[in-house]
């Protein structure tokens, strides 16, 4: 099955929001080419290198790689981890200041010393295996490791969590996220004893994989180019690329789906189109409640960008408005709906205002939907 469209939608709304505030970025007039002399200093010897020809481009290139690296740090903090949870219906979890058994406490050092020195190589179902024996065992109570599952799910016979990571995680982080996974099943094992427990780390995309096939990966060439990371983790708890969304999807070719959805909305002419949509520039307000309230070409352009976009419930709503700004309303509602029409659908901080949607679309089925029934 395809994805929903309402899935689809969120996906693009989460997409705008990022392009929008990386633009917030380098507003018009104003892209700065910042002061790096040390920078500028160490990129000479390798102008010839990466084909840059002067000082000028080499400031530019080490403004816009900032600006890269800000991007990067939006998508890996917020963008994937809010697709994740869009996909799967899951969300974010936190879990702190629980308590854990000693045995089990003492079985997790065990595997991660020996791990870290060799003497045994990642196994999952092993694992699992010693630490739900672990938990049965009679054992005081010790204070747990702290852990926040980027991504947490509940079905009736499993608990799926899912540590989403960088691309290029740090050297050496290996070692904490795997004792993080393993405190993290253990507790589940002991609080949800009738499900199945589940904790992959997740990466995105594979870096390693060729660009001419962006959804591809090979998960042991990728394990192999990250520091110490096939010591600590089993090829069974890994999820990337492809595998990862179509996992959260529970859908095939979902990774495709998600860059077509951002491939649709992010062109150049992305934020002049983005400022004709984010108010209803069809109505003429002079002329509210008339037959000459909607300018029908401007209509017309902003369905067209809404569909592109796959902005489903706002067609929904721009036709909405278009109907109650050719009806005289009472005052009382005359005066919440123009108040309405000038809401953005984006707000100052890039927020989706979906209030605006829904309370037009309550006014539309109180007058339009209710005078048209038979």
């Amino acid at each position: 099955m395809p994805l929903s469209k309402d899935v689809i939608e969120k996906i693009s709304i989460e997409t705008i929001r990022v392009l929008k505030s990386r633009f917030d970025t380098i507003s018009d007039g104003d892209i700065k080419i910042r002061n790096m002399p040390f920078h500028m200093a160490f990129l000479r010897a390798f102008y010839g290198k990466i084909g840059i020809n002067d000082d000028n481009e080499a400031l530019k290139f080490l403004t816009l790689s900032q600006w890269f690296h800000g991007l990067s740090t939006t998508l890996g903090q917020s963008y994937f981890e809010n697709i994740a949870h869009i996909l799967s219906n899951g969300e974010k979890k936190t879990f702190k200041n629980y308590k854990i058994k000693k045995s089990v406490r003492d079985k997790i050092s065990e595997i991660i010393n020996d791990l870290k020195s060799g003497e045994r190589l990642p196994n999952v179902e092993e694992e699992d295996k010693e630490l739900r024996e672990a938990t049965l065992k009679n054992s005081e109570y010790v204070n747990g490791l702290n852990f926040t599952a980027d991504v947490y799910f509940e079905d009736r016979d499993k608990v799926v969590m899912i540590e989403l990571k960088s691309v290029r995680p740090n050297a050496g982080e290996m070692r904490g996220e795997k004792q993080k996974i393993l405190y993290g099943k253990a507790y589940m094992m002991e609080t949800k004893p009738d499900k199945k427990v589940y904790y992959f780390i997740g990466f995105p995309y594979d870096p390693t994989e060729n660009p001419e096939n962006p959804c591809g990966y090979d998960k042991d060439r990728f394990m192999n180019s990250l520091i110490e990371f096939s010591k600590y983790f089993d090829k069974r708890e890994v999820l990337i690329a492809e595998e990862l969304w179509s996992f959260l999807s529970g859908e095939k070719k979902t990774m495709e789906k998600i860059l077509d959805i951002i491939n649709s909305i992010a062109k150049p002419d992305f934020k002049e189109k983005f400022d004709f949509i984010n108010t209803f520039p069809f109505i003429n307000q002079d002329r509210l409640y008339t037959k000459d309230a909607i300018d029908e070409q401007k209509f017309k352009k902003y369905i067209e960008i809404l569909q592109e976009w796959k902005l489903y419930s706002e067609i929904e709503c721009a036709k909405a408005v278009k109907e109650l700004s050719l009806l005289k309303l009472p005052s009382k509602d005359r005066r919440i709906f123009e108040r309405l029409i000038n809401n953005s659908m984006f707000s100052s901080n890039n927020k989706y205002n979906e209030n605006r949607r829904m309370k037009i679309l309550e006014l539309y089925k109180k007058y339009i939907k209710n005078t048209t029934q038979p």
